[in-house]
């Protein structure tokens, strides 16, 4: 398994780290974020006051509101610099849309190679992404870049007819596919209604995305279980934000997603937006690090987690 040399370091030297990069992109978005300078001027903020993550507080936050009403304001780099445009999937509002340099797409490519590493997916395997790779999907790019740089060989799928996923399986033998839960159990009703014996196949482990396969203390939940019951498979969860361009996956610990210091600097708030203490639910909300095209600062992505609780080894 790939970890970045930052990952392997000390807490004290991840949060040196992240208050070094924090202050890099607050200089960023003051110089190219229309609407950061707005901001900080009329809530008369200093942004290099801002010395560290524990300063992160005095910053409002960033809403899907703000990215909709403001979204012209929020890109920090002339049209002529995009190269994609990703949108969210708009399950909770209208989509969003994330404009992404060449460097971003860089950034994507490397989020997911360590990502995907995590799960221990080396060049030896054989992916099968069996998700859309069309209508402005990040994931499906993301994945793609990230298989890529790892080495492996990638069978792009797609959400094709079950029929044509299982004779993809028996002609490539992937070892691994990426998929969404409900999309696996689909699979497997599939299989089990037409005789294909999928105990015997080539498929050794799934990364299972968009939809949860853990509870909170991290114990498979119904669809998990569901699964787990009926294939000798390994599972991985993943978490991922398109408004992050970033993804937390697990290892072969299974105890939730690898959180990566160099790319996001996560808060978990209460309603109040007030930094919750360890053990505590919230909602995520993030910084993003690297981004050229769309940085958002203080960003809450709508989403429920467990505040952090850092463990030292």
């Amino acid at each position: 398994m790939f970890i970045p040399e930052i990952e392997r370091q000390s807490a004290a030297t991840i949060q040196a780290y992240q208050d070094q990069r924090l202050q890099e992109t607050l200089q960023y978005v003051q110089a190219n974020s229309r609407y950061y300078q707005q901001v900080f001027q009329t809530q008369e903020i200093d942004s290099a006051s801002i010395r560290s993550t524990t300063d992160l507080f005095r910053l409002p936050v960033t809403t899907k509101e703000d990215i909709q009403q403001h979204h012209a304001d929020l890109v920090c780099v002339p049209p002529q610099q995009i190269v994609d445009y990703s949108t969210t999937s708009g399950t909770t509002g209208s989509p969003l849309v994330i404009p992404m340099t060449n460097n971003d797409i860089d950034r994507l490519a490397y989020n997911e190679y360590i990502s995907l590493s995590c799960a221990n997916i080396q060049a030896t395997d054989t992916v099968m992404l069996c998700t859309t790779m069309d209508k402005q999907f990040m994931a499906g790019i993301a994945y793609f870049l990230g298989i890529r740089k790892i080495g492996a060989g990638l069978i792009r799928a797609g959400i094709d007819a079950l029929s044509i996923q299982w004779e993809n399986i028996a002609r490539y033998q992937p070892t691994v596919l990426i998929a969404v839960p409900s999309f696996i159990v689909k699979l497997l009703e599939y299989a089990e209604q037409n005789n294909i014996d999928y105990q015997n196949s080539s498929v050794q482990k799934i990364i299972c995305i968009g939809e949860g396969i853990r509870r909170l203390d991290f114990s498979d939940n119904n669809i998990s279980r569901r699964i787990k019951n009926q294939w000798s498979v390994e599972l991985f969860s993943t978490y991922a934000a398109t408004e992050m361009a970033a993804a937390f996956t697990e290892c072969c610990c299974q105890r939730g997603g690898h959180h990566h210091p160099e790319l996001v600097i996560i808060e978990c708030l209460d309603s109040a937006n007030r930094p919750l203490p360890p053990g505590q639910v919230g909602e995520l909300t993030i910084t993003t690090l690297g981004i050229e095209a769309f940085p958002l600062i203080r960003y809450k992505t709508g989403d429920l987690i467990l505040s952090l609780i850092h463990i030292s080894e």
